[in-house]
This record gives structure tokens, sequence and C-alpha cells, in this order.
């Protein structure tokens, strides 16, 4: 059987698990590749006008495998830690799916939610590997090397590779090699390593000379430590990891900027957004720029904005080492 795995939104952060599993159990795994123009454009068509960016390109991926599978393969994640949801959009992804392809495809879609607790989620994974095999060891053995694959591919994020190069096991460079500015590019995986959106900022700002961090190299322990200074909790579970991040960059000067990526009109990322601002502007924090991505983004304002942040973060951090030369003498 052909299965395929829309290149999009959770993709960025579980499409190796997926891939090791379905390919363990023997289906023949099809993924839709990157983002491209003619993606992101079939997507848009297909798309609600009031989705997000991430969204209409998800539908594009999935469209783009329609006519290439004989399964579509699109899990419903609930919630991926207790007291905690997933946005509303990701809930309804199995029906975006199938609202896209119609009955052409038939769309597998195993509900993961960790608020109904483990043994749920181990039935919904022994489920799904029956539509492929009646062996349970054979199930079990591809769970289990479905999930090393994974704390393997987020071991290599946490260690400066970018998506691609995290899927592969090697890169041309790291993300953060020790060089003189570092910027925090915070967001989510989607709205971070599909290098078509963000229209390849992460080797962009490497060229430039600058050294980035990402919310996966942020250690874990420094981010629960800020959502636990908050006020109220943050209910979504993505959200949490992407405020911890941006909090913990500022209040220990992990980074010398913050570059929060988010997409057009996504409303969780519209509140953190607040939040951030709010909290590390108290803290006096580090300069902080948030862009918002959507289909009509164009190139030459969105680079302009890069490079001149860039350049403000130089002077800014030529300007502080005068200070202490001054003050050293």
């Amino acid at each position: 059987m052909k299965v395929g795995i829309p290149g999009g939104l959770l993709y960025y952060r579980y499409g190796r698990l997926w891939n090791s599993f379905l390919h363990a159990l023997g289906a023949e795994v099809v993924e839709s590749g990157e983002t491209t123009r003619s993606i992101l454009n079939s997507g848009v068509s297909k798309a609600e006008n009031e989705s997000c960016l991430p969204v209409k390109v998800f539908y594009g991926h999935v469209l783009a495998l329609k006519e290439k599978v004989d399964a579509l393969f699109v899990p419903r994640l609930v919630s991926v830690k207790r007291r905690t949801h997933t946005c509303p959009k990701m809930l309804g992804l199995p029906d975006m799916a199938k609202a896209a392809v119609g009955d052409a495809v038939p769309v597998i879609s195993p509900t993961i939610d960790f608020q109904s607790g483990l043994w749920h989620n181990y039935r919904a994974v022994y489920s799904l590997g029956r539509i492929f095999t009646s062996d349970p060891r054979r199930i079990i053995a591809a769970g289990v090397t479905a999930w090393r694959e994974h704390r393997l591919y987020l071991e290599r994020l946490t260690l400066g590779l970018d998506h691609r190069g995290a899927l592969r096991g090697e890169a041309d460079r790291l993300l953060c090699e020790g060089r003189d500015l570092r910027i925090g590019v915070i967001g989510h995986h989607y709205n971070v390593y599909d290098t078509f959106t963000t229209m390849s900022l992460l080797e962009r700002l490497g060229s430039m000379g600058v050294d980035v961090m990402t919310a996966d190299m942020v250690p874990e322990k420094l981010r629960e430590r800020e959502l636990k200074r908050l006020p109220k909790d943050i209910y979504w579970s993505y959200e949490q990891e992407v405020a911890g991040a941006i909090l913990a960059c500022s209040r220990y000067r992990l980074v010398d900027g913050i570059i929060f990526m988010i997409s057009f009109p996504c409303g969780p990322d519209s509140i953190v957004r607040v939040l951030c601002e709010q909290e590390n502007r108290l803290m006096g924090g580090v300069p902080m720029l948030t862009l918002v991505m959507d289909e009509h983004t164009g190139e030459g304002g969105f680079l302009t904005r890069i490079e001149a942040f860039v350049d403000m973060l130089w002077r800014r951090k030529r300007r502080e080492a005068e200070e202490l030369e001054a003050v050293a003498v």
C-alpha cells in the first residue's frame, strides 16, 4: 500500500516518526516533498480564506499526493501534554484532508490524546498497525524503531541542525557555530523550517555571519521555568514551547535579538506575541522583531526588515563593547 504523508504542519515535528513507523510495517511511504510555489497556490485555491498560511500550505501538500497514493496519513493530535490542547486547526486536519480529496483517497487518522492517558494512545497506535499487519510483535517493533528515530531527529535539532540536516543526519554547517552575533529564530517548526514560506531565513542569516538559535536549542528546563513564572497557564501545547523559548532567551541573554515567526491569522500566536512582548519589556530583555507571514508576503520587504534588524543588533553590540571598554579604562 502506498501511504502519503503531507509535508506540512506537524510533518516538521513528527514526519520522521510517521515515516519510520509506516515503513517498518511494510507500507510504501510517499512524501509530498518541500513546499513550492505551485503547492502553495493549489492550497490557497482550496482552503478557506480565513485559514492561516500553514493550513493553506498543508492543503497544497495534500493535493500534491492525491493522485500518487492509495491512502493519506493525517493523525488527529488532540493533546501532546497533560492539561493542554493543540490548535483547533490541528484537531481538524483529518477532516480538512478528507474535504480536499473527497472520496478519491481514504484518510488514515489515528487520534492521539495525552489527556486520555497512555493506554488510549497505545491502542490508537496498535489499531493503526493492524491496518498493515496482524502480527503484534511487528507492530511493537515498528513503534520502538520509530520512536528511536524520532528521538534522534529531535536531538539533532537541539544540536543545531536544521530540519533537512536532522533528517539526513548530516549538515553542511550548524545553525550555531560560535559567531559574534546570535539571533533566536523562534516559532512553530513549520514556521521556522519551511524554507519556502520563510524564504530560506535560516540560511540567509548564516550568510550574514549570524548564529541562529531555535526553540529546540533552548534547554527544556529553562523553558519550563519561564512558563511557571507566568500568572496563568498557556493552554496550547506548542504555544508553551514557543513562549518558554522566547522568555528564556530574553531573561538569560542566550541571544542578542529575537525574531518571532508567526503566520497570519493565527489566534494563539497573536495572544502569545503580546504576552511575550510585554514580559520581554518588563525584564528589560533583548530586541525583538515579529515577522507575520502570509501568502502575500513579498521577498523584498521581508529581507529589508531582516537586514535592518541585523544591522541594528550589530550597532548595539559594538556600542555595548565600547561602553565596556570605557569603563575598563
